[in-house]
């Protein structure tokens, strides 16, 4: 019921209450209760729209949040992700530094005569029982030639060892086996 129509009826029955028409007042009686709980049912409704509308935000605040989290992990794997592959790329130029390093051990080891195993320091290799240093089989002649030969060239020209480039100090003196 609007608010001037309302009105108009408690005029009325103010007026027709000094000639006490009990149906007016009961009528008024029963308009103002009617408005009373029509006020309380706006609030009650206003006050579970602001629940509703603060479970809304709340609830898009989640998902943002959700959002977020979703986003910080996708970094956090990319992160981890570009970190193995920056392991795996070190893995791989160790290992092949370490195979070109074994390659040159056992070209050695085959220009001296030494057990390429273990270089005679495993009494329990399977090849020489720890007896392969250098010397204990006859050296390859074609790695001895490629690998000793020049180094001994070297000696006896240089008795002295060299610095390597970018070394200020002499290297140390070295003793034979």
């Amino acid at each position: 019921m609007n608010d001037a129509l309302l009105d108009a009826l408690r005029q009325q029955a103010g007026r027709d209450a000094a000639g006490a028409d009990p149906v007016l007042g009961l009528l008024s009686q029963m308009l103002a209760q009617r408005e009373q709980s029509l006020t309380r049912d706006l609030e009650a409704r206003g006050q579970e729209e602001g629940h509703l509308e603060a479970e809304a935000r709340a609830a898009q605040e989640a998902r943002r949040l959700e959002d977020l989290r979703g986003l910080e992990e996708e970094q956090r794997q990319a992160a981890r992700l570009a970190r193995l592959e920056r392991l795996r790329f070190r893995l791989e130029t160790l290992e092949g530094g370490l195979a070109t390093a074994q390659a040159r051990l056992d070209d050695l080891a085959l220009a001296l005569g030494a057990c390429p195993n273990c270089w005679g320091e495993d009494p329990e290799c399977r090849l020489c029982r720890g007896r392969g240093q250098p010397g204990f089989l006859r050296p390859e002649a074609a790695a001895f030639r490629r690998l000793v030969v020049p180094a001994l060239k070297a000696a006896s020209r240089h008795p002295e060892p060299r610095a390597f480039a970018g070394e200020e100090r002499p290297a140390p003196e070295r003793t034979t086996l």
